[in-house]
């Protein structure tokens, strides 16, 4: 038979075939085989050389896996017992702790000491390794609490009821005559006394002892080295705490031989063994606890390794590889060993040696090894008589089947389309090949679902569908835990129906606490037939309850693999769960941020109160309109829910620098108001005029004039202050422009006179003062103009003006305005003569100023990709189509959609708002009329307004934020017509 040869590089590995010898000549007769027989003997050969290959690198694979599996066990035995050695402390030291800041420690009668009993013993049950817990005073007395259970029986006092006994008391105090006496009580487990008994002997002195000395001489908690307990005779350490008041030690007892006791439950074979040792070779625990006591002259101590005798674990440790598996031989006999580094007691340097013997840890896989080789024996023998047979029947689906395969490893999950075959065995295959195609559509389909579907009710329905078809099961469905009630889960998918059409409940509930009702739950359900499989992400927290049907087939049977095929596939669902319920609460809450903002933004003016919460739904009802339109410029226009999710927050975020406006600027509601209004100011000075009218009156009288003459003089002048008062109480609320004849007369009042006999240089704040300074000092009484413009008006910037002027280095945002020179102007005369409105100049820039800020501080934050739009969106509502708007005198003409609808539901807002200080809220058709003339002059997009009047949305505002008297009749194709778009339509 021609030699079998395996495929080079580069072809289908792992597969054999038959080539013909290199000296076989041409002059040699050709033998021929025939294809049954060819078939046959090449099944057997192929069998019998994979069966080789496969057992001799199964056998080192299943070694390989082994100690692998040995390695990383190792690590986590080193893990386990570095977190059990923690155990015997930490708890302590949070008992000793408390226990030190008690009343108990300053109790001097042992009546009262007995008291606190219950206290002790609550805390040697907290502790589970804890031996004992006590107290040593700076007398010299001592109390000490421990379980009779761990007290050899020998050595309890003879005290009726000792079987009942829960608790030891060892008490050393002082009778009335200041004499030390022992005695010893017995408590049930109630902490009743079952009786006591003096100790004459026991004269037990604390303060001799190391762990009292240590814990008065130092703050915090203390911990010994390993020693052998006085009573017990046990070994363990003593975390023990100086009391506050420092007149005694509080201590905790931890015995070693719990962790030794524990260590002989981690072998992972009969001959395993373990230690661990400190850093200078003394055990800290071994499986035998007798052998860790060493008796020497000064009395039992720790025994160090080499002491133990244990050849073995003598040489792992003289090996010295920390970390590392290592093979080394003791009197010819293979080992397998680790010597891994921890944090014992109080972070102490400690090593885990563990050594495995070869013999026993490859014994398994020996006899796995035999027993295949057995196997394969067998069938390469049974497949000699069927391989002719077989070779005729399965050659041809085998082929087409094999094709198809290629084509399935090929990723080509659609060529799938089966074979047909007399063999049952092949028409298995055929429909494994076909199950299995169709469980990778489902994979993928499930995949898809998983990391596409934005919906979670919809995921889950998806993936649950998914998971019903992959593991054949007919009825399932996804409970989530509610986040404020863990133990309640509401139903979030079903699909399927149970055996009588039985739909699950809505909601589930534990009547237990965590998984101790959980398992009383599952058990409810399995009894039903469901199984139930914790949702938990990777952090092992639970996010709710997966059911499914048990199958049919697998009830009465083994269904473990179904059931970890479940487990293990419900874990990507936990997953995906856990991430889009993340993404989803991290969205809620930056929606609510935002919409925090825009509420402290609305708050910090009464009077512009839900301007920043009322454009964001005008906003987002024209854009939903967007989104709807099927005809019109708008109709291929199409809004994802990352565009929505972008403009939600550009609209509650558009007006957040408002933030950083003054509240006199924002609220200014007359020219002469700063934090009041300044008019009062002014009518003072206008009565001191009247009064100085009436003065000149009784002057003349008295110097003897005519009275009737002086009176006509007094009323004249009293006529013309009524009428100049009038005059400027009128052009300071700046309601109508002001026109040259009255600015005229403005500057005449101005330049009265009024008498100031006061220095108005006291009572002043750091900064007026700093202003007043900049005008000299006169001699009083001065002589005052009524109206005035001083250097103390102007208000300087208090750092900087913004970078709003194209020619300051520090302007990278592109605005194109020219700050003013000061940051504030309250000039008399200068906020009077304002044209129109009640905002001078430096005011109207700090209004402005606004949406500098606003552009500054979202360009600021770092946003992902699919909000990178936001800034604009929010910052450019107050540019025009014709590019003359502010702050960066951009063309908005040729700005997105979303910048452009924001701008007229801006505007649309702020002319229909009834709450401004310096204005009424207009009328519906008013406003529609401003935003039509707008939208003709190259201000808003006509378009944008075009939608607004189509779609009706000026009206479904009006009815929920508009007054009854404000909504009045709209003629809609008027305003088209105003608007310039009626020719636009034709």
């Amino acid at each position: 038979m021609p030699p079998l040869k395996r495929r080079p590089e580069g072809g289908d590995h792992g597969v054999c075939w038959i080539s013909p010898p290199a000296d076989i000549g041409t002059s040699m007769p050709r033998r021929s085989f025939s294809l049954q027989s060819l078939t046959a003997l090449a099944i057997v050969g192929l069998m019998l050389v994979l069966a080789t290959v496969l057992l001799w690198h199964g056998g080192r694979g299943a070694d390989r896996l082994l100690v692998n599996a040995v390695r990383d066990t190792g690590r986590q035995l080193a893990e386990t017992t570095e977190e059990r050695s923690r155990r015997l402390i930490a708890p302590a030291r949070v008992v000793v702790r408390l226990l030190a800041r008690d009343n108990l420690v300053a109790e001097r009668l042992l009546v009262d000491r007995l008291a606190a009993l219950p206290l002790l013993a609550a805390a040697l049950d907290a502790h589970e390794v804890a031996s004992a817990v006590y107290i040593g005073y700076d007398n010299g007395d001592f109390l000490l609490l421990r379980p009779v259970a761990r007290v050899a029986e020998e050595h309890l006092p003879p005290i009726a009821g000792v079987e009942r006994a829960r608790y030891l008391v060892q008490a050393v105090s002082r009778d009335p005559r200041g004499r030390r006496y022992g005695e010893w009580r017995l408590y049930d487990a109630d902490l009743t006394l079952l009786g006591r008994r003096a100790m004459p002997g026991y004269d037990f002195d604390p303060r001799t002892r190391p762990w009292y000395r240590e814990a008065m001489t130092g703050e915090g908690e203390r911990l010994t080295d390993p020693y052998v307990f006085f009573t017990t005779r046990e070994i363990g350490v003593t975390l023990s705490r100086r009391s506050d008041d420092g007149r005694a030690v509080v201590g905790m007892d931890a015995s070693l031989a719990d962790l030794g006791r524990e260590m002989d439950s981690l072998r992972l074979t009969p001959g395993t063994r373990l230690a661990v040792v400190s850093g200078n070779d003394r055990l800290l625990a071994y499986p035998d606890i007798e052998r860790l006591l060493v008796e020497a002259p000064e009395g039992p101590r720790l025994a160090s390794l080499e002491e133990l005798r244990d050849p073995v674990l003598a040489r792992l440790n003289r090996l010295g590889q920390e970390g590392e598996s290592v093979r080394f031989r003791v009197e010819g006999e293979p080992w397998f060993g680790m010597r891994l580094p921890f944090r014992a007691l109080e972070g102490a340097q400690a090593h885990l040696l563990l050594a495995v013997p070869e013999r026993e840890l490859m014994a398994g896989s020996r006899r796995l090894l035999w027993q295949r080789s057995l196997v394969a024996g067998g069938l390469v023998l049974a497949l000699l008589p069927l391989g002719f047979w077989v070779g005729h029947r399965l050659g041809r689906p085998l082929r087409s089947l094999a094709d198809q395969v290629r084509s399935l490893a090929g990723f080509d999950f659609e060529a799938y389309r089966g074979t047909g075959s007399p063999v049952r065995e092949v028409q298995q295959l055929g429909k494994a090949l076909e199950d299995m195609a169709g469980s990778i559509s489902d994979f993928q389909h499930m995949t898809r679902t998983l990391s596409s579907e934005p919906r979670l009710e919809a995921m889950l329905v998806g993936i649950l569908d998914d998971l019903l078809r992959i593991t054949a099961s007919r009825h399932g469905a996804i409970y989530l835990e509610d986040e404020a009630d863990a133990s309640r889960f509401d139903c979030l998918a079903e699909v399927g129906a149970g055996l009588d059409g039985e739909a699950l409940p809505e909601r589930l509930s534990l009547t237990a606490p965590e998984e101790a009702g959980l398992e009383v739950l599952g058990q409810e359900l399995e009894a039903k037939g469901y199984l139930v499989q914790p949702l938990r992400n990777r952090s092992g927290h639970r996010l709710g309850l997966l059911l499914l049907a048990r199958r049919g087939d697998a009830e009465g049977g083994d269904d473990q693999p179904w059931r970890r095929f479940v487990e293990e596939i419900s874990g990507a669902a936990a997953v995906t769960i856990e991430m889009r319920r993340l993404l989803e609460g991290e969205k809620r809450l930056l929606d609510a941020i935002v919409e925090l903002i825009a509420g402290a933004t609305d708050a910090k003016s009464p009077h512009t109160g839900g301007h920043c919460s009322r454009v964001p739904q005008l906003a987002e009802m024209l854009l939903e309109s967007v989104d709807r339109a099927r005809s019109g410029p708008f109709a291929e226009e199409r809004v994802d829910e990352d565009r929505r999710t972008a403009f939600h927050l550009a609209a509650w975020l558009h007006d957040c620098g408002k933030l950083t406006t003054p509240d006199e600027v924002m609220e200014k509601a007359t020219k002469l108001e700063t934090r009041y209004n300044r008019i009062h100011e002014i009518r003072t000075r206008f009565e001191v005029l009247w009064r100085d009218a009436d003065i000149a009156y009784w002057r003349g009288v008295a110097q003897g004039g005519d009275a009737q003459a002086l009176d006509e003089t007094r009323e004249r002048r009293r006529q013309e202050l009524q009428a100049a008062y009038r005059l400027v109480a009128e052009i300071n609320r700046g309601g109508e422009r002001l026109d040259a004849t009255r600015l005229q007369r403005l500057d005449e009042i101005a330049d009265w006179r009024w008498w100031r006999h006061f220095d108005d240089r006291l009572g002043l704040s750091e900064d007026e003062a700093q202003r007043a300074s900049r005008e000299p000092e006169v001699t009083l009484p001065a002589e005052e103009r009524l109206l005035a413009d001083r250097p103390r008006h102007r208000i300087d910037w208090a750092v900087k003006p913004p970078p709003v002027a194209p020619d300051d280095p520090a302007n990278r945002w592109g605005f194109a305005m020219q700050p003013p020179e000061v940051a504030g102007h309250q000039g008399e005369l200068y906020n009077l003569r304002v044209s129109r409105g009640t905002l001078n100049e430096v005011e109207r820039f700090r209004i402005q100023e606004h949406i500098v800020q606003t552009i500054m501080m979202l360009e600021s934050l770092p946003w992902p990709a699919h909000l990178r739009h936001v800034p604009s969106i929010a910052g450019n509502h107050h540019e025009r189509m014709d590019g003359q708007g502010y702050p960066r005198r951009l063309v908005l003409a040729e700005a997105s959609l979303e910048e452009r609808i924001m701008a007229v539901a801006d505007v649309f807002e702020a002319l229909t708002a009834a709450d401004r200080p310096y204005k009424p809220g207009m009328t519906l058709s008013r406003s529609l009329s401003i935003l039509a003339g707008m939208a003709r002059e190259g201000h808003l997009d006509p378009e944008v307004f075009g939608l607004l009047l189509d779609s009706g949305v000026w009206r479904a505002y009006a009815r929920r934020f508009l007054a009854p008297e404000q909504v009045d009749a709209v003629d809609i194709e008027a305003l088209k017509v105003e608007a310039g778009l009626a020719s636009h339509e034709a």
